[in-house]
């Protein structure tokens, strides 16, 4: 890893409401094969599909270990945010997308779990490119399938991405 570069937002505000994601250059470029794909940035104001796939090296439940294998954890988009009782974090954040596990009364439901955060949450557009829209900032210690797992949007930061990496879309090279 060459760089990293934090939201400066994210340390002043606690860690604790939003801006949870950072650039990292890395020392030498990713060598693409069939195995190995770049995803694609979400256009402004995406919609979001109501069943998202996260990607993580997570524990499966807060008993396990990580796992050196990529795990797949579907979830389903929760548009009222609305967190138990026991949830104190906050859920009304304008970069937060809540998501919960598909069978939350199910123990071994997948979800996400301590080794999952910065993990990418994608969709596929409309011309079935992958696309990364949102990164696994966190859930409640010990991962309960019942409970509201949060995610930071991608495009609530795309003018950022551009200005640091100079990967900007606009209308010319969204036509091509």
């Amino acid at each position: 890893i060459r760089t990293i570069i934090v939201d400066n937002d994210f340390i002043s505000e606690n860690c604790t409401n939003g801006h949870d994601w950072a650039i990292i250059e890395v020392e030498q470029p990713f060598i693409f094969t069939d195995k190995v794909q770049p995803i694609c940035l979400p256009l402004k104001n995406e919609k979001l599909q109501n069943i998202l796939m996260i990607f993580g090296w997570g524990r499966k439940n807060s008993f396990s270990d990580g796992s050196p294998l990529i795990h797949e954890i579907p979830m389903q988009l929760d548009m009222n945010c609305k967190a138990s009782w026991s949830d104190m974090m906050p859920t009304k954040v304008h970069d937060y997308i809540c998501m919960k596990s598909l069978n939350p009364k199910y123990v071994n439901t997948p979800r996400i779990c301590y080794g999952d955060s910065g993990s990418g949450m994608q969709q596929f557009n409309a011309n079935g490119k992958a696309t990364v829209v949102g990164i696994t900032s966190y859930g409640l210690k010990g991962c309960p399938p019942n409970e509201l797992a949060r995610f930071t949007r991608v495009d609530c930061y795309l003018n950022e991405i551009c200005q640091i990496t100079g990967v900007c879309y606009t209308v010319k090279n969204l036509i091509i």
